[in-house]
């Protein structure tokens, strides 16, 4: 007879042995779906790796899209060292953040080298912000005020531009759209700037 079997006959009721059976069971299937998760996950080198180091400035080519998916909150655009402020809050396991955040880093990674605007990736589950070679190891506290601003829900991707602009989600998803999201990106952008200069 099994020790599990042997121990289950000595089971009497209220010593608890079949929900500390269970307990073990539950962490230990967690345990497992979690070293295949980290397993499975691609790989992504270090910002300064990508092979965006050349990035100079703006992609004059691009196509600019119009604002459709995200909200005006009828806010000021919101400003950081004199430019707009452009986020996108997301986690390391999440496959719609996954799914847009590299369109999301190559658009604002032009601007930021344009000298135009002020951008973070928020990962929030590793606190670190994927746009620098360092490692962060904290969100701060400004920018998770943000993040709880215009995603009281905490879902994720949150994209979060000059502060005026907000969208929980991805807009194209669903068609499986990046380059209207890549559009729609710079068309937000476009927006955040022309009115901060104003």
């Amino acid at each position: 007879m099994s020790k599990l079997k042997e121990m289950r006959k000595e089971n009497k009721p209220g010593n608890g042995l079949d929900t500390k059976i269970i307990l073990l069971s539950v962490v230990g299937v967690i345990a497992v779906i979690a070293i295949i998760a980290f397993i499975m996950q691609p790989t992504t080198p270090p910002v300064d790796t990508l092979g965006n180091s050349d990035i100079t400035g703006i992609d004059e080519d691009a196509v600019v899209g119009e604002i459709r998916t995200f909200k005006d909150n009828g806010e000021a655009v919101k400003l950081e060292d004199g430019k707009p402020v452009i986020r996108l809050f997301s986690t390391t396991w999440c496959s719609h953040c996954k799914w847009v955040g590299s369109t999301y880093e190559k658009v604002v990674k032009e601007y930021v080298a344009a000298g135009k605007i002020v951008a973070y990736h928020w990962e929030v589950d590793i606190l670190d912000d994927t746009l620098t070679p360092n490692f962060e190891g904290v969100v701060p506290a400004s920018e998770l005020a943000v993040f709880r601003q215009f995603n009281p829900g905490g879902t994720i991707p949150t994209f979060v531009f000059g502060e005026k602009y907000s969208r929980v989600g991805n807009g194209y998803e669903t068609q499986n759209d990046l380059a209207s999201e890549e559009a729609e990106f710079r068309g937000v952008i476009e927006a955040v700037i022309a009115e901060a200069q104003e």
